[in-house]
């Protein structure tokens, strides 16, 4: 395989280094983003993004909720300008109100025209991107480059990281500007910024592991599904997407107790399950059900740190951190290394996607 074709697992493995450039920045990242929500008395956060996008909207929603106390949500933007819209019970003005973007290249035209709308109405944006220059970045009142540059490969991986882990810490410095947390939480949240990187790189390393004894149950699988819980459940949805992009194989992600009520009749002896299964609040449930599925399926995967007793044979298991809200990072790694491995041993590229020339065609962004 050639230099090109390894770009995915190189991008993957560049992603603890990203995360370490970031944390060493982000005072100057996050300035402006901080000094916006001084400033202005923010009450409602619009989040913005199609695909990974929204899925990270939603990782970031409830901690933006739990540190700001202000009220998000998660925005479909094309769906959003033909059916919704902004202040709909006509509580906020202008200024109270704004609107984040995940972005990752700035040219997805559905932000684009929620930014451009969020312009006419004196709505503020914040986005992130790779591509400072880009349209989307030229609408936004506060623009964040997220250092981590175009990837070779059409399954992005770590752009998106990239996003997560800046809007995390705007999030962790306003919270600490604005007094809403205390000084212990701030250091603890810093802490984990300082921790995370090692443990990316021993996940990325675990995984392959885990891999080679394990792949016959991917290749093998023409559907896969994916069960987390809270923030976890959109970390559920954006692995089992980089997966189906990579192998083709059906991506079907369930939150927790929608899973109980609505895929249990499903299963049988080879359905292919991950769960993922961090020790935070639902983990008794997430453990109830892993004992339901071993029952039922001999494919049911746990992904979960080494000190979670719900682990087997098949499961992959590595030194996740779990704090309830940022580990979504750490559980995103193996599903990208899942979907390299997978691509490479199907025979598959990860550069040009078998249906190349779609987003032209079907005109999702801006023409370069």
């Amino acid at each position: 395989m050639g230099k090109r074709e390894d770009a995915m697992l190189r991008s993957i493995c560049e992603q603890p280094d990203l995360i370490r450039n970031i944390y060493k920045n982000h005072g100057t990242i996050c300035a402006p983003f901080v000094e916006l929500f001084r400033s202005a008395s923010i009450k409602k956060v619009y989040f913005s993004g199609q695909a990974s996008g929204i899925f990270i909207g939603n990782m970031l929603k409830p901690f933006m909720e739990r540190l700001l106390e202000v009220e998000a949500v998660v925005t479909n933007p094309s769906c959003f300008l033909q059916h919704e819209g902004f202040n709909v019970n006509h509580m906020y003005r202008p200024e109270e109100m704004v609107m984040l973007c995940p972005a990752h290249s700035g040219s997805t035209v559905g932000p684009i025209r929620m930014a451009a709308q969020c312009k006419k109405l004196g709505i503020p944006v914040v986005c992130t991107t790779y591509d400072v220059q880009s349209e989307l970045a030229s609408l936004s009142t506060v623009v964040m480059y997220k250092m981590s540059d175009a990837e070779t490969s059409f399954i992005e991986t770590k752009g998106h990281m990239a996003s997560l882990a800046v809007f995390f810490l705007c999030i962790i410095e306003t919270a600490r500007v604005l007094g809403k947390i205390t000084r212990e939480e701030y250091d603890r949240y810093c802490g984990y910024f300082e921790k995370v990187p090692p443990v990316m790189e021993q996940i990325i390393k675990d995984t392959q592991v885990w891999y080679a004894k394990h792949k016959y149950m991917l290749l093998s699988s023409g559907s896969a599904r994916y069960v987390g819980f809270g923030s976890y459940y959109f970390a559920a949805q954006e692995g089992g997407l980089k997966i189906a992009e990579a192998t083709s194989i059906c991506s079907l992600p369930y939150e927790l107790e929608e899973f109980m009520h609505t895929s249990t009749t499903q299963i049988v002896w080879d359905s292919l399950i991950f769960l993922i299964a961090p020790e935070t609040k639902e983990l008794s449930r997430m453990r109830d059900l892993a004992a339901w599925c071993r029952d039922y399926s001999k494919r049911c995967i746990v992904i979960c740190s080494e000190a979670n007793d719900m682990g087997d044979e098949l499961s992959l298991k590595s030194g996740f951190l779990d704090n309830e809200y940022l580990s979504v990072m750490e559980y995103l790694i193996p599903f990208q290394i899942i979907a390299y491995l997978g691509a490479r041993d199907l025979g598959l590229s990860t550069i040009h996607a078998r249906n190349d020339g779609a987003s032209k065609r079907l005109k999702t962004h801006l023409e370069e």
